[in-house]
């Protein structure tokens, strides 16, 4: 199975994420990432690919106008450890797909986007621009944010089945991460916390691909 970052997913099932890429916040982006291809989406990212040719914020807008659908997290709000300042990095982005929905090309306008925080209402006083907007609290927690992408995921579908339910996808994450050692030392990968996104996002197709085989036997 192609990765999906190279197979060039269409747009209406395309999710760009915008979220900080850090130690600490790697597992609720792995979360996210699995919880999205679970529902049949293409998670897209800046981690897809590598070209020191092309400008990084040139990239992202070309990822965000790529997708339909994209979600930002805002949560990290602390300042960086090792420079003692803020990162602006994910308003930049969410104020640029903002400006598409509410002023770009008739085709940007119909954008579905989920903002995300640790903390409910904490973002009032740290993004008081978008004050009104419905912002969803994950409190860190992986099993929260996946809730709170499947149910977003869920309300924009054009007819047809509901999504698999958050607490299902939950069940196959962990049985996700049960599985993926064998298949790293199988294909000898790097060690799980090691291995890049796009490694990461090929064991995600291969365990869903072996969880609905299974659950078809069933």
């Amino acid at each position: 199975m192609p990765s999906q970052a190279a197979s060039s997913p269409p747009r209406r099932r395309s999710v760009f994420i915008n979220c900080p890429f850090d130690a600490e916040y790697k597992p609720l982006f792995r979360a996210m990432c699995f919880a999205i291809a679970a529902c049949g989406f293409a998670p897209r990212c800046a981690l897809d690919e590598s070209d020191s040719a092309v400008v990084r914020f040139d990239k992202i807008l070309d990822l965000i106008t790529a997708c339909e659908f994209s979600v930002h997290d805002v949560s990290r709000v602390e300042l960086d450890t090792r420079s003692g300042l803020p990162r602006f990095n994910m308003p930049l982005e969410l104020g640029a797909d903002l400006g598409l929905r509410l002023k770009g090309p008739a085709a940007q306008r119909k954008r579905r986007i989920l903002v995300l925080d640790a903390e409910a209402h904490r973002y009032d006083q740290t993004l008081s621009d978008i004050s009104g907007m419905d912002i969803e609290a994950h409190g860190n927690d992986a099993a929260r944010l996946i809730k709170a992408v499947r149910d977003w995921l869920n309300a924009g579908r054009d007819g047809g089945d509901p999504l698999p339910g958050s607490a299902a996808i939950v069940s196959d994450y962990t049985a996700f991460q049960a599985l993926v050692p064998d298949i790293i030392a199988r294909l000898r990968l790097d060690d799980f916390d090691a291995i890049p996104h796009t490694d990461y996002m090929h064991l995600v197709e291969l365990v869903l691909s072996e969880i609905e085989k299974a659950r078809d036997l069933v």
